[in-house]
C-alpha cells in the first residue's frame, strides 16, 4: 500500500545529476519507489505538475536550540521546505550545562524555558518529548563545555580542566551529539588555546564526528584565523566545517582566493574540509559581542554594571578589536537592529538612525539597548552589511560550499510572534534559489539543490536523508521554480517565501498547497 504518491513532477534527486520526470511513492516514513507509477492507489495523491520534487532541505547551521522548546512547529523553517536543522552552533549549545544560569548569555536564549536538563541526552529527550516539526541534529558547543568545567568558562584551561572537557565531549557524542562547534570570536571560546582545540578535535575525530568552526576573525586577520582551524584539522584528521566563511567588511580583496587555496591544499593532501555561507549580505550576531572581553568578566550582572558606568563605557568604546570593523570605522549606517525585546519600535532601523532617535552616539545607543534588556541581553540581535556580493559569488561556485540560514526558527504567530530577525530567517531558501539560480545563473537547479540536501547530509554523515532514492526517509519538498522567492524584508521580515507548495517530514505532510498542516513529525537524528 502506498501512503503518499507524488505524481507528474520533475525530480531533482539531490546528488547534482540531471533532473528527470518521475513519480515518487512513499510507504510509511520511507520512499518506496521512484519512477513511472501507473496506478493511483494511494491514501494521498499530490499532483506536482510544473514543479520540482526535491529532498527536504537541510539547514546545516541554525540556532534554534531554545526556540524549538518554545514553539516546536518550526514554522519559519518548514514553510521554506527545510526538514532538518543542525543546532548547537558557534560554540553555543543548550547542553551540557551545570546550571540554568549558564545559558542566559547563549545566542538564541529564550527566557521562560524550564531548563530541566543537564546532559546532551536529557536535552535531546526534552526536544523529542515536546515535539518538533523538523528533524534535529545537534552539536556540543565549545563554550558550553568550558562553562561546565572552568569558572565562567574564562581563562586558559589547566590539564585537568582540559581532560574534563574532553571526557564531557565524548559523553555528549555517546548520547547522540554529532560533534563540536567552536565560537572563537565569542565569550568564552575566545580564551581557548590552539592546544585545547587540538585535544577536543581528537575526541571528535575518534568518534567520526564533525568540527564546525566559527573562527576568530574574518576581516583583517582572516588568514591567521583560518590557518588555526585548518592546522587543527590537519593534525587530528577531524572532518572540518568552517562556518559562514564569508570574509567580513575590512577583509582584503584577495581574502576569498587565499582562503579557498588553503582549503583546497589541505583537501588535496588528505584533509576533509568544507564550508558554508548565508545567502545574504547581512551578518547577524549578538549585540553583546561588541563588548570587550573584560566587560564580560563576572557574568551578566557585572556587565550591566559596566554598561551603567560612564567611565567604563568610554573604555569599552575605545576597544581596539570590536567584533566588526564596521564598529571600528563607525559605519553605523551599515548596522541594523534586528531584534530587541524592550525596543521593538526600533527594529529595522540602522544604529545611526537609532542614535539620532535616542539623541546620543550610536555606540552609546547600543549600550542603552543592552542595558534595557538586562539579564536577557543575549536576545538583542543586530546585523552588519558585512558581506561583499562579489566575494559571496566567488565562494558559492566552489563545490564544497554549503548554504544555510544561521538563524533560529520562529513563527509569525504563537509564543514567538514577537521575534524577528534578518530577512534570511524566513527567506534564506528563497534568497538562494531566486538570486543565485534564477537571476545570476551562478548554479544550475540540480547543483543548487545538492548544496542544501546531499551535501549537508554527507557532511553530517546522515545516511538516509538528503536524496530521493528508494529506502531513504521521505523528507520531501515540492517547489515551483517559477515562483520561488523570498518575501521577507528588513521592515517586514516575518513573511513566508513564495514557491513552496508541499513539504513532507518522515512521510507525513507538513505543508499542503502552501498551508501548514497540524502535527510535528520531526525526529531526533542521533550520531551513530
Amino acid at each position: 500500500m502506498i501512503d503518499v504518491l507524488i505524481k507528474n513532477g520533475v525530480v531533482i534527486d539531490g546528488e547534482g545529476g540531471s533532473a528527470f520526470k518521475a513519480d515518487v511513492a512513499i510507504t510509511g516514513d520511507t520512499i518506496s519507489t521512484v519512477g513511472n507509477i501507473d496506478f493511483d492507489e494511494a491514501a494521498l495523491i499530490i499532483d506536482a505538475t510544473g514543479k520540482m520534487v526535491c529532498p527536504g532541505f537541510i539547514d546545516l547551521h541554525t540556532h534554534s536550540d531554545f526556540t524549538f522548546l518554545v514553539d516546536g512547529r518550526a514554522q519559519s523553517s518548514i514553510h521554506q521546505g527545510v526538514t532538518t536543522e543542525v543546532i548547537g552552533q558557534c560554540g553555543y549549545s543548550c547542553a551540557p550545562c551545570t546550571e540554568a544560569a549558564d545559558l542566559k548569555g547563549m545566542l538564541g536564549y529564550q527566557p521562560g524555558v524550564d531548563v530541566d536538563w543537564r546532559s546532551a541526552g536529557e536535552y535531546l529527550n526534552r526536544v523529542k518529548r515536546e515535539g518538533v516539526g523538523v528533524n534535529v541534529a545537534a552539536l556540543a558547543g565549545h563554550g558550553s563545555l568550558r562553562r561546565c568545567v572552568i569558572p565562567e568558562g574564562r581563562g586558559e584551561a589547566s590539564d585537568e580542566q582540559l581532560e574534563a572537557m574532553c571526557s564531557l565531549l565524548d559523553t555528549c557524542m555517546q548520547e547522540g551529539f554529532h560533534g563540536l562547534s567552536l565560537g572563537l570570536e565569542y565569550e568564552p571560546g575566545i580564551h581557548a588555546t590552539t592546544r585545547e582545540l587540538v585535544a577536543l578535535a581528537k575526541v571528535v575525530a575518534a568518534r567520526d564526528g564533525i568540527l564546525a568552526a566559527h573562527v576568530r576573525n574574518r576581516d583583517v586577520h582572516y588568514d591567521m584565523a583560518f590557518s588555526e582551524v585548518l592546522s587543527v584539522a590537519r593534525i587530528t584528521g577531524v572532518r572540518l566545517q568552517i562556518s559562514h566563511l564569508s570574509p567580513k567588511f575590512g577583509a582584503p580583496a584577495d581574502a576569498v582566493a587565499n582562503s579557498l587555496s588553503m582549503i583546497d591544499r589541505l583537501n588535496t593532501n588528505g584533509g576533509n574540509v568544507a564550508f558554508d555561507l548565508i545567502p545574504d549580505n547581512w551578518g547577524p550576531t549578538l549585540m553583546a559581542s561588541v563588548l570587550p572581553t573584560w566587560a564580560h568578566m563576572g557574568g551578566i550582572k557585572a556587565t550591566l554594571k559596566y554598561l551603567s558606568d560612564p567611565k567604563a563605557r568610554e573604555k569599552m568604546k575605545a576597544s581596539p578589536n570590536p567584533i566588526w570593523q564596521l564598529v571600528l570605522q563607525k559605519r553605523w549606517d551599515l548596522i541594523t537592529l534586528f531584534y530587541s525585546p524592550t525596543h521593538p519600535e526600533l527594529v529595522g532601523k540602522t544604529m545611526a538612525e537609532i542614535g539620532e532617535t535616542m539623541k546620543c552616539d550610536p555606540h552609546d545607543a547600543a549600550f542603552e539597548l543592552l542595558l534595557a534588556s538586562g539579564e536577557d541581553m543575549a536576545q538583542v540581535i543586530w546585523a552588519g552589511w558585512n558581506f561583499d556580493e562579489a566575494m559571496q559569488q566567488e565562494l558559492l561556485v566552489h563545490p564544497m560550499c554549503g548554504v544555510m540560514s544561521d538563524a533560529q526558527t520562529v513563527a509569525p504567530d504563537g509564543p514567538l510572534a514577537g521575534s524577528t530577525g534578518a530577512p534570511s530567517v524566513y527567506g534564506w531558501v528563497g534568497q538562494f534559489f531566486d538570486r543565485y539560480v534564477k537571476k545570476e545563473g551562478l548554479l544550475s537547479w540540480e547543483e543548487a539543490v545538492r548544496r542544501v540536501t546531499s551535501l549537508p547530509a554527507d557532511r553530517m554523515k546522515i545516511k538516509d536523508r538528503g536524496r530521493i532514492h528508494p529506502g531513504f526517509k521521505a523528507d520531501i519538498t515540492v517547489m515551483d521554480p517559477e515562483t520561488i522567492a523570498c518575501q521577507a524584508t528588513i521592515h517586514n521580515p516575518n513573511r513566508y517565501p513564495d514557491g513552496i507548495s508541499h513539504v513532507l517530514v518522515n512521510g507525513k505532510v507538513a505543508v499542503c498547497d502552501g498551508k501548514r498542516v497540524d502535527g510535528n513529525h520531526g525526529q531526533i537524528i542521533r550520531h551513530e
